[in-house]
C-alpha cells in the first residue's frame, strides 16, 4: 500500500495536470483554465507560471499582430523616405521577412486577468510570423556550462533556433548619429522604432532613458583608476546594448525592477506589484533567457562581455516585496546609503540560479582580468561584495577597485585622519589631502602601548580592518558636514567596498584553528607561527565576539544594506555562540576573579561588542538574553547611564546619527530590567539607579 506522502504527491500531480490541460485540449473544447492564487504544491505553483506565461505571451503577440498588420495594410497604401539613422518600422525599405523581432506597441490595452485565462485562438499565420512568436511555456532556467549550455524546456531551443540574427539596423554603424548621447536621442526620442522586445515603445523608451541617464551613472562612478562621467557611461554600455538583443532585453529588465524598488523604497508605504509592472517583468525576463540560450548554444558567444554582463542583470534584479512589511526600521536614514545603489540593490533579492551561472562564465571565460568592457569587472567586483554581504560569505572574487592604489589602502585624496588607537581631531584645512605615514611607522598595523584594540590583545589583521572602519566613519561624519570638499563618492565608494571585502575576508576563529600556520587570518598562502594570528591563549576567545560585532556595525554605518535583508538574526546566534565560548556568563557581579577573565583587559570593546549585539537582536528570539547579557555588563564595569555608554562606544566606533536612536532603545530596556531586578516596579518610569 503506497504511504501517505506518495498518495499525497500522486494527487498533487493530478491536481496540477487537471490545472494546466494540453494546450490541443482546450481549443478542441473550448474551455478555460482555471489558476489557483494559492497553489498547494511548488509542482502545481509551477505548472501555474507556465500556463500563466503561455498565455499572456500569446496574448501580447495577439496584439502586436493586429498593430502590424494594420500598419502593413497602411504602409501599402504609402511609401516614406528613410529618414532616421535607425529605422523606423513604417520605413517600406525594411522587409517585414528580414526582422527577426516584433515591432513594439504603444496600444496594449484592456488585458484579461491572469486568473482566469481563456483558451488561446488558432492561428493561420505565415512561416515568418510564426519566427516571431513567443512559444508557450518558455522556461525561465537557464542552464550555464563551460563547454556546452543545455536547456530545461525543448520549446525554448526550438524557439530560440527560429529567432533570427539581431536586425540590421544594430549591426550597421554607418547610419548611426557619431556619439552616444545623439545616439540614445536619436534612438529612444523619436519612436517607433524595430526594438528587440514585444514590450510597448513607449515603456522601452522610459526603462532605456532611465538605465542610461540614472541607473549606470549611479552604479559605475568609475573605472580604469578615474572617475566617470555621464557621457563615459553610456560611450562603454550603450553600443553593446544596441548590437546585442539579449543585453539589450537584459538591461530593459534592470531597469524596470530597478525603477520598481527605487520608488518604494521613497514613498512612505510599500505598494504591491500592479499587473502592468509585473508584466513588464515577466516580458523582459522572458526575453532575455530565450535570447540567452540561444547564443550560449554557440561557443563563440559562451563568455563574452555583453553576456556577462545580461547574466549579471538578470542574477541581481530579482522582485520579492513580501519580507519588507514585516521588518520595519527605527534608525534615522544612513549617510550615502544610495551611493553605488546599495539601498536599491539591498532591496531587491538574489536569483540564485543565474548567480552560479554568473559564477560559471567568469570562471570559463578566465577571472575578471579577462573582461575587457569597460565598468564590467568593477561592477561586478562591486555586485559579489553585496551578495557575500547578505550570505556572509567569504568573497569568492578578487576585489576590483575603481582606483588601483585602494587595492594597498591608498585611496587617492583619502584622508588620513587615525592616531594610535582612535581618531582624534585634527587640522581640517588639508584633510582632503591624501595624507600617507612614513614608511616606519604605519597606524593601521604598528601596535601603539595606548591603542585600545593592542590593551585588548586583538591579533593584527583584525586591528587593521577595525581601524580602517573608524577612519572610514569618522572621514563620512566630516563630509556629511560639508568639511571634505575635495573627496569624491568614486573615492568614497571605492574605500567603503575594500573595507567590507577586508572585513568579509576574515577568517572565523574556527577558520584560524585550521591555519595555525598561517600568520594572517585574510591569507591562508604562508606558513609562520601562530603567535602573530592568535598572540595570546585569551586572545582567541574575544577574536570572534569581536569580529562579529564589527559586521554588525558595518551593516549599520560602513555598508548599510536595507532593514529587511540584513544578516542579523544569523549574526545574533553566531554572536551568542561566540559570547558564550568568551565565557559571558562569567562577567557579573558573583564573579570574585573578574580580572581572570579574557575581557580584563577589554572591558571598553567588551561593553561596545554587546551593545551591538543587543542591537542587532531587536525584535528577535534573543534579544530578551542580549538585554540580560548586556546589564550584567554595565553594572560590572559601572556604567550608570546612557551618556556614559555613549562616551565608551564612541572611543571604539560608533556614529550618532545612525545608532543613537537604536542604542537608546538598548540602553532603556537594560535599565528597565537592573530595575526590576532590583526590586523596582515593572511601571516604574525613573530606572537609573
Amino acid at each position: 500500500m503506497p504511504s501517505r506522502g506518495r498518495r499525497a504527491r500522486a494527487s498533487e500531480r493530478r491536481a496540477a495536470a487537471t490545472s494546466t490541460r494540453p494546450e490541443t485540449d482546450a481549443k478542441a473544447n473550448g474551455i478555460f483554465h482555471f489558476v489557483s492564487v494559492n497553489p498547494s504544491s511548488e509542482l502545481q505553483k509551477s505548472e501555474n507560471r507556465s500556463v500563466i506565461r503561455s498565455h499572456a505571451s500569446k496574448y501580447i503577440w495577439r496584439q502586436h499582430r493586429a498593430v502590424r498588420a494594420d500598419r502593413g495594410s497602411s504602409n501599402s497604401k504609402s511609401s516614406h523616405p528613410p529618414t532616421e539613422s535607425l529605422p523606423s518600422p513604417d520605413d517600406p525599405n525594411i522587409a517585414t521577412e528580414k526582422r527577426p523581432w516584433p515591432l513594439a506597441s504603444d496600444i496594449v490595452k484592456g488585458e484579461e486577468s491572469l486568473l482566469l485565462l481563456p483558451p488561446p485562438q488558432k492561428y493561420t499565420s505565415s512561416t515568418t510570423e510564426d519566427d516571431y512568436m513567443v512559444e508557450a511555456g518558455v522556461s525561465s532556467c537557464t542552464v550555464y556550462g563551460s563547454r556546452q549550455v543545455t536547456q530545461y524546456s525543448s520549446n525554448v531551443q526550438s524557439a530560440g533556433s527560429n529567432m533570427g540574427e539581431a536586425p540590421d539596423t544594430y549591426e550597421n554603424g554607418n547610419n548611426t548619429v557619431t556619439g552616444p548621447f545623439n545616439q540614445l536621442m536619436t534612438y529612444v526620442g523619436e519612436p517607433p522604432h524595430v526594438f528587440p522586445s514585444m514590450l510597448k515603445s513607449s515603456s522601452i523608451n522610459k526603462l532605456m532613458r532611465y538605465a542610461t541617464f540614472e541607473l549606470w551613472p549611479g552604479l559605475v562612478p568609475g573605472a580604469s583608476n578615474h572617475i566617470w562621467r555621464q557621457e563615459d557611461v553610456m560611450k562603454s554600455w550603450l553600443p553593446p546594448a544596441l548590437a546585442n538583443p539579449a543585453l539589450f532585453t537584459a538591461f530593459l529588465y534592470g531597469a524596470a525592477g530597478h525603477l520598481q524598488t527605487r520608488k518604494r523604497l521613497e514613498s512612505s508605504q510599500v505598494a504591491p506589484q500592479t499587473r502592468e509592472e509585473k508584466l513588464e517583468q515577466v516580458i523582459c525576463e522572458t526575453e532575455t533567457i530565450k535570447q540567452l540560450n540561444k547564443m550560449l548554444v554557440d561557443p563563440q558567444q559562451l563568455c563574452t562581455d555583453e553576456i556577462i554582463l545580461a547574466v549579471l542583470c538578470m542574477a541581481f534584479n530579482k522582485i520579492n516585496y513580501s519580507v519588507w512589511t514585516t521588518n520595519t526600521d527605527t534608525s534615522p536614514r544612513v549617510p550615502l546609503c544610495n551611493l553605488q545603489w546599495l539601498h536599491v540593490y539591498g532591496g531587491l533579492s538574489l536569483n540564485d540560479q543565474h548567480v552560479k551561472g554568473l559564477f560559471t562564465l567568469i570562471q570559463t571565460k578566465g577571472g575578471l582580468d579577462k573582461i575587457t568592457l569597460p565598468g564590467l569587472a568593477e561592477t561586478i567586483s562591486t555586485s559579489h561584495i553585496m551578495l557575500t554581504t547578505k550570505y556572509l560569505a567569504k568573497p569568492r572574487l578578487p576585489f576590483i577597485p575603481i582606483f588601483k592604489d585602494t587595492l594597498v589602502g591608498k585611496t587617492p585624496n583619502w584622508p588620513d585622519l587615525s592616531l594610535n588607537a582612535c581618531v582624534v581631531p585634527v587640522n581640517t584645512v588639508n584633510l582632503f589631502v591624501n595624507l600617507q605615514p612614513i614608511p616606519a611607522h604605519d597606524p593601521y598595523t604598528d601596535p601603539n602601548p595606548s591603542d585600545i584594540f593592542t590593551t585588548a590583545n586583538l591579533s593584527k589583521t583584525l586591528t587593521r580592518v577595525l581601524r580602517h572602519m573608524q577612519n572610514y566613519t569618522a572621514v563620512i561624519n566630516l563630509h556629511t558636514q560639508g568639511l571634505l570638499p575635495g573627496l569624491e563618492l568614486a573615492a568614497i565608494a571605492d574605500r567603503r567596498n575594500w573595507i567590507q571585502y577586508q572585513l568579509l575576508s576574515l577568517n572565523s576563529i574556527n577558520e584560524c584553528a585550521k591555519y595555525y600556520h598561517n600568520p594572517d587570518p585574510m591569507n591562508a598562502s604562508h606558513n609562520c607561527s601562530y603567535d602573530d594570528s592568535i598572540q595570546q591563549s585569551e586572545n582567541y576567545k574575544i577574536y570572534e565576539p569581536t569580529r562579529i560585532a564589527a559586521m554588525i556595525f558595518s551593516l549599520l554605518v560602513v555598508y548599510p544594506l536595507p532593514a529587511a535583508n540584513r544578516p542579523f538574526r544569523r549574526l545574533c546566534r553566531l554572536m551568542k555562540g561566540a559570547l558564550l565560548a568568551a565565557e559571558i556568563k562569567s562577567v557579573n557581579l558573583n564573579n570574585p576573579n573578574l580580572h581572570e577573565s579574557c575581557w580584563s583587559g577589554a572591558a571598553e570593546l567588551l561593553l561596545w561588542v554587546v551593545l551591538l549585539g543587543a542591537i542587532a537582536a531587536r525584535n528577535t528570539s534573543s534579544e530578551e538574553w542580549f538585554v540580560e547579557q548586556a546589564g550584567n555588563v554595565v553594572q560590572v564595569f559601572g556604567v550608570q547611564s546612557w551618556n556614559q555608554l555613549k562616551e565608551v562606544v564612541e572611543r571604539i566606533m560608533w556614529m550618532a546619527s545612525v545608532c543613537d536612536v537604536n542604542g537608546l532603545i538598548v540602553w532603556n530596556e537594560i535599565s528597565r530590567e537592573i530595575w526590576i531586578a532590583r526590586g523596582g516596579e515593572s511601571g516604574e518610569r525613573d530606572w537609573r539607579w
